[in-house]
């Protein structure tokens, strides 16, 4: 799908078709179900209701994919493979500040991606401190919505530095695949009409179901390839190298460097470069 960090944008929009197609084709079956609802028997009225929800839903999803591929296609030329999925989220739901994160069924962030400024510092700091939305999400596998000093009550270490940034609302769902849950979609400040959570669900939906349709998702999360996230590799790459220098675990190497960007208040991934670089041993 990728090629040297760029999506294939002739296999991006012909997908987007396709999910035109199927999302036509779950119309017409809701429809089908719906005139039958009119003129059935009573007893069996339900029955072609429910079925009729379903094909609508489906219908959203195939419609979603498709404004999530045609998205990605539009940035295509310009933005490598991880910023232009969270730009796509972003454009999806109207919210500036969208966070990306991947973690595998142990919670072990697997990777991570954020929009420029607000989402990527915020983001950050939830790695850092091991706690915050996305995690929440993950977790209970249902949105967590929470406002003002909610965020500190739910997250003591993390809340703080996040209302010191001037996030007010934070809204995160999980991104859920049929084997598990992949990680969380989060949004800082995220405009009214999202905070029920619905619209922002369907995009995290479509983003697992993008996936699954373009990625060896294998059979369970983590065996997620993630190649074409960016700074994924280059975490871990990283954390390779500290966990050399340090004589210690993977995990260990990772904290050291989110503690790190911690100290200096600094990117995660300006750390990861400075190591990979040979410019900082921790």
């Amino acid at each position: 799908m990728a090629r040297s960090g760029r999506w294939d944008l002739n296999l991006l929009l012909t997908r987007a078709a396709a999910e035109d197609t199927r999302a036509d084709s779950a119309a017409a079956r809701a429809a089908e179900a719906e005139l039958r609802a009119m003129r059935c028997a009573p007893e069996m009225h339900d029955i072609h209701v429910s079925a009729a929800r379903v094909h609508r839903r489906n219908e959203e999803l195939h419609r979603a994919t498709a404004r999530l591929h045609r998205s990605l296609a539009r940035q295509v030329t310009t933005q490598a493979v991880g910023a232009s999925v969270v730009t796509a989220i972003s454009e999806a739901t109207d919210a500036p500040d969208v966070a990306l994160l991947l973690l595998t069924s142990d919670g072990a962030a697997a990777g991570s991606q954020a929009t420029d400024g607000l989402g990527e510092r915020a983001q950050d700091l939830e790695l850092v401190h091991g706690e915050g939305p996305s995690h929440s999400a993950w977790n209970s596998r249902q949105p967590v919505l929470n406002e003002g000093d909610e965020i500190a009550h739910h997250w003591p270490h993390l809340g703080p530095p996040l209302r010191s940034l001037g996030i007010s609302t934070v809204l995160a769902v999980p991104i859920r695949v049929p084997h598990g849950v992949l990680g969380a979609l989060t949004l800082y400040n995220p405009p009214a009409r999202i905070r029920c959570g619905s619209a922002l669900q369907g995009a995290a939906d479509a983003f697992a179901h993008f996936l699954a349709r373009t990625v060896d998702v294998g059979h369970a999360p983590d065996s997620l390839d993630l190649a074409d996230i960016d700074g994924v590799s280059r975490l871990h790459r990283a954390a390779g190298v500290v966990a050399v220098d340090c004589d210690c675990s993977v995990n260990d190497a990772l904290a050291l460097i989110r503690a790190r960007s911690f100290v200096e208040n600094c990117a995660t991934s300006a750390i990861v470069e400075r190591v990979l670089s040979g410019d900082l041993r921790l």
